[in-house]
């Protein structure tokens, strides 16, 4: 699901989804997809919180991954299903429900969390609850990959992202209402969960991050 101030109309449209999402990252997203994918293990078994239309997960699955995906939103879920349905390897496990609600999920279970462009999406509560109930499913020395947008370091990058996220903001308001909030420090947030954290990698003048981390015990 898109953390971006386009989120609420591009999900209603999902069929548009993808597209949207590269207007409003700059084309971006492709290599954060991409980016996402490469730091899971070949064969390892994923769970991805927030799949959306299965961009992530088709390239999860062409890695060997075994990926339990989830999404709140059947619409994507569906689109996600046809994305997937003559790619090769094991197919994955659909599920239709909420980040909040993996902890029905068996503890212990997975190689990896996946979380793309979902955190942005929740209050600091929400996405605190989230992050720890995932390091639970996650084995001894498993790897948690989240990406979404956060909040430049550098004022400069801050300004400049501002300038050209602008327009989006205010077209985003228009459309859906409300517009999502960049997760101020994702790689604190993440640390502070338990995880310890390896590496952050950012795009798009500071403004999306992916923290890479790992269950430590």
């Amino acid at each position: 699901m898109s953390s971006l101030a386009l989120m609420r109309w591009l999900e209603a449209t999902p069929e548009r989804y993808d597209a949207g999402m590269r207007l409003v990252t700059f084309g971006r997203v492709d290599r954060l997809h991409e980016a996402l994918a490469a730091a899971v293990p070949e064969g390892a078994r994923v769970l991805e919180v927030g799949c959306g239309t299965g961009a992530v997960t088709r390239r999860l699955v062409a890695r060997g991954a075994q990926v339990t995906a989830l999404d709140q939103s059947p619409e994507m879920l569906e689109q996600a299903r046809r994305r997937l349905a003559d790619a090769p390897g094991a197919p994955p496990a659909w599920l239709e429900q909420t980040a909040a609600e993996i902890d029905t999920l068996p503890e212990a279970a997975f190689d990896a969390v996946v979380m793309s462009l979902c955190l942005s999406e929740m209050s600091r509560d929400e996405r605190s609850y989230v992050l720890r109930t995932a390091l639970d499913r996650l084995r001894p020395g498993g790897s948690l990959l989240a990406a979404d947008e956060v909040i430049a370091r550098r004022p400069d990058r801050r300004i400049l992202h501002a300038l050209l996220r602008g327009p989006q903001w205010l077209l985003g308001w228009l459309i859906a209402g409300s517009v999502s909030q960049p997760v101020p420090d994702l790689a604190a947030e993440v640390a502070a969960a338990g995880y310890g954290v390896r590496r952050e990698t950012r795009w798009l003048a500071g403004s999306l991050a992916l923290v890479q981390a790992e269950r430590v015990s």
